[in-house]
């Protein structure tokens, strides 16, 4: 969920706003995103959205964002085509300003001058910002690996990064996904004689799942096709999306009759096509999932077939790739995965690289940012031990919602500030609170009892026995007379109280809400959801 202020007097521009995958997922909530409130306080100031690169992490929120602040917003071509397509699915096309800048562009935003500095990565068209302020320039690298080889696009514009660092940097801001791994991190390049391995022993079919933002993997695939004669069918919609973005804009190179859809890939052999598909995290919505448990419009994976898992295993991933691999396995196919054979590289910095960009802009003060806690602490350590003239004084560590301040004196943690985040449901797309959540995990772990009690409106007496319906609570049985025992407690309750109490309606619900919640507690010891209605009759 990267999101992050820089403001200098009355003026703020955002750097990014992305998403993430919450814990919650098994409650309706696909995804979450940052709690945008905080910035109420800065709405005046805030002047644009500055966006590093297209990763879902970085521009998931993207619209959430937009719909409370009216910003222009400043992207790469490649970016901003994302971008699009994610405002379409919100109709706010005609709402935004989108500006679209290159490569060494450098925009005025208020007090700000932003330079646009090129940046390799997994995906293409990336950015490190060098944003200069009248305290001094920041650098925020975004998402960045040092490629020297890449396979789309240029390497990493350290010659621009270092007439950053020869006139001074005030600080950098920079990614520690990577820190604790050592060395440099391979080149997009690398995966490349894996693949063409794999495809000169595939006697079968062969499905290629990898991200779909990945344009450097979705090339070599096209590529490595080619080379052993075989057609590509793209399966999946974020991976044609992609795919059809890249080839408009002339990122990915696809000769004429490369592509065929899914009805002419059935009439070709075997050996002569490669589906590349959705679905390297094992989400059981995408095509890769339905491949292998054989729903997939009238398609699915068999003996013979060759897949290739070509992507990293995101933090929270493993249970459902494991299921997807299970399934795979059962229907006869060929698996391999990056611990097998070099089929993925990362797309940031190792140890190597950090020290790459911090002797290269030699900031004044380092910032590492995008991380868990270890991989900041990590950073830093790292840099203290290798690279000159930094220590714990010029080595800032800051957590989620603290604000970090510059000024003539140096640099020093503000404030702390309480963030939340919004859940997205997975139906309709738009914001629930927490309390729904919660709400729903109560209903998961604890079930639903309905309590409905008549009152007769010519005496004002209870009108028959309290009906009592469970849902999903643990120790319910229609054997052990559970039921019929919480009727009886639900009628000795209304029996002891005064017919006033009776005749307040808000107060009987309550009252009877938490009497039954009690005598569920003593009899069963779990606390299922207690919903209570009054009926008039």
């Amino acid at each position: 969920m990267n999101c992050m202020g820089i403001r200098y007097g009355d003026e703020m521009i955002i750097v990014d706003a992305g998403m993430g995958f919450p814990e919650e997922t098994p409650f309706g909530v696909d995804i979450s995103i940052p709690n945008f409130e905080f910035l109420e306080e800065y709405r005046d100031d805030i002047t644009a959205l500055v966006l590093t690169h297209g990763h879902e992490d970085h521009i998931g929120a993207l619209a959430y964002l937009l719909r409370k602040f009216n910003i222009p917003v400043y992207g790469s071509r490649f970016t901003l085509a994302l971008a699009e397509k994610r405002l379409e699915e919100f109709d706010m096309m005609n709402e935004v300003l989108l500006h679209r800048v290159e490569a060494r562009d450098v925009v005025d935003i208020g007090s700000f001058k932003v330079e646009f500095i090129h940046a390799s990565h997994s995906l293409v068209d990336c950015f490190s910002l060098a944003i200069t302020t009248p305290l001094g320039t920041v650098i925020h690298t975004g998402d960045y690996k040092i490629d020297d080889t890449p396979v789309i696009g240029m390497p990493y514009d350290l010659k621009s990064l270092k007439r950053y660092g020869d006139a001074g940097v005030l600080a950098l801001l920079a990614d520690s996904t990577n820190a604790t791994v050592p060395g440099r991190t391979p080149s997009e390049q690398a995966v490349i004689p894996a693949f063409e391995e794999i495809f000169e022993q595939a006697e079968g079919r062969i499905f290629v799942s990898t991200f779909s933002s990945s344009l450097h993997r979705l090339q070599i695939v096209f590529d490595v096709a080619k080379m052993f004669g075989r057609k590509v069918c793209v399966l999946g919609r974020s991976m044609q999306k992609n795919v059809e973005i890249g080839d408009d804009q002339g990122l990915l190179q696809i000769d004429h009759g490369d592509l065929v859809s899914i009805g002419d890939s059935r009439a070709l052999n075997d050996d002569e096509i490669v589906y590349l598909v959705t679905g390297s995290q094992g989400e059981m919505r995408a095509a890769l999932w339905n491949l292998a448990t054989g729903v997939y419009k009238g398609l699915e994976i068999d003996t013979g077939d060759t897949v290739i898992l070509s992507a990293r295993i995101i933090p929270g991933n493993e249970k459902g790739i494991s299921r997807l691999i299970g399934h795979l396995y059962k229907r006869g196919a060929n698996i391999i995965e990056e611990k097998r054979r070099l089929i993925h590289v990362s797309g940031h910095a190792s140890q190597e690289d950090i020290k790459i960009m911090v002797e290269t802009a030699r900031p004044k003060y380092l910032v590492p940012i995008h991380g868990e806690y270890r991989m900041l602490f990590r950073h830093k350590e790292y840099v203290k031990n290798h690279v000159a003239g930094y220590s714990d004084e010029n080595i800032i560590l800051i957590e989620n919602g603290e604000v970090l301040e510059f000024d003539e004196h140096g640099a020093r943690v503000a404030e702390k500030r309480e963030l939340y985040k919004t859940f997205i449901d997975e139906e309709s797309s738009e914001e629930i609170e927490y309390d729904v959540v919660r709400e729903r995990k109560k209903l998961a772990y604890g079930g639903a009892a309905s309590l409905v009690v008549s009152i007769d409106r010519s005496t004002g007496e209870v009108a028959g026995e309290p009906q009592i319906e469970f849902q999903g609570v643990a120790g319910v049985d229609p054997s052990n007379g559970f039921a019929a025992d919480a009727r009886a407690a639900m009628s000795h309750a209304v029996a002891a109280m005064k017919r006033e109490h009776i005749a307040d309606r808000a107060f009987l619900k309550e009252a009877l809400r938490i009497a039954l919640k009690r005598f569920i507690q003593k009899e069963l010891r779990t606390k299922p959801v207690i919903v209570t209605t009054i009926v008039d009759v």
